[in-house]
């Protein structure tokens, strides 16, 4: 009998709403703290008021699901016919919702593993989608679970914001690297490495920064080495700021007008760390069947 794989994720997945109701797939929210006022994500807080009340100078904070949200999904998942579930996660090194996860896997009455995708955003959101497409094929949670880390594991994440202040209050980038980057009003190219977020690069605007962005995904998009058999290199863009969005990817297609660059909403967590200019595009590869559902969106 083939098993039914179920995969959770969390809400800094970042997925547009097409794509987190894809079947078999679940989006655990996490949670937004505004002035002690707690919120779901995307339960009536909407990334663009995260961004004002950062403005405002009110306190944002966040928090990652419990065990009690994951083991919810999971027997949700169960409840929907699923034998197995495979939950990924935000990188452990910027949240507890790996640490979580394990604990609600620990208590499930089915299979469960935890993959860390190492990553944040779409990356995570696409390495999600790539484990769903493998599970929607009848593979197995093992199976299912390495294709999830394959996908994590090769992508990369750009981003830039307007000011590193907030990654630096938020205890996700280091007090120095943030300090340089304040003490030479530039605008920082960031990566993640190792899990963690780190300066790649420097540039003097925000439109110099954005196009550092799109120039790095589209020589990622385009690099002369063959994709993995059976998948293809994607992008997406994501940000609070449409106009942002629309111009980051505008310029991949430029360079790269073949590609399938997916746009969406950055999540109010994010948001929350990362402020009103935040711009990422994520490349990633990813089976051939999720590659042309994203190109249709």
């Amino acid at each position: 009998m083939t098993t039914r794989v179920a995969v959770v994720t969390d809400s800094a997945a970042s997925l547009p709403d097409a794509l987190a109701a894809t079947p078999g797939l679940t989006v655990v929210p996490l949670t937004v703290v505004v002035d002690g006022t707690v919120h779901s994500e995307g339960v009536g807080l909407a990334p663009q008021d995260v961004s004002e009340a950062l403005d405002r100078g009110e306190h944002v904070s966040t928090a990652h699901p419990g065990p009690d949200a994951y083991s919810r999904a999971i027997d949700a998942a169960v409840v929907a016919g699923a034998d197995a579930v495979l939950v990924v996660t935000l990188s452990r090194q910027l949240s507890g919702a790996f640490d979580a996860a394990r604990v609600a896997a620990g208590r499930a009455s089915v299979p469960v593993d935890v993959v860390d995708s190492g990553t944040v955003t779409m990356a995570q959101g696409l390495a999600a989608l790539a484990a769903r497409e493998a599970a929607s094929g009848g593979a197995s949670l093992a199976d299912c679970a390495a294709e999830a880390r394959r996908v994590a594991e090769g992508s990369r994440c750009l981003f830039t914001v307007d000011s590193l202040e907030p990654l630096r209050r938020g205890g996700r980038l280091s007090g120095a690297a943030a300090a340089l980057g304040s003490a030479l009003a530039i605008r920082p190219l960031l990566t993640v490495r190792d899990g963690e977020i780190v300066v790649d690069s420097r540039e003097r605007t925000t439109r110099r920064a954005r196009a550092a962005v799109a120039s790095r995904a589209a020589g990622l998009l385009s690099r002369d080495d063959a994709p993995a058999p059976g998948h293809v290199r994607v992008a997406s863009v994501v940000g609070l700021q449409d106009d942002a969005v629309s111009g980051v990817r505008d310029q991949i297609l430029g360079l790269v007008p073949e590609a399938v660059v997916v746009p969406g909403p950055v999540s109010s967590v994010l948001a929350a760390h990362a402020g009103a200019g935040a711009v990422a595009a994520c490349v990633a590869e990813v089976p051939e069947a999720l590659a042309a559902r994203l190109r249709s969106l």
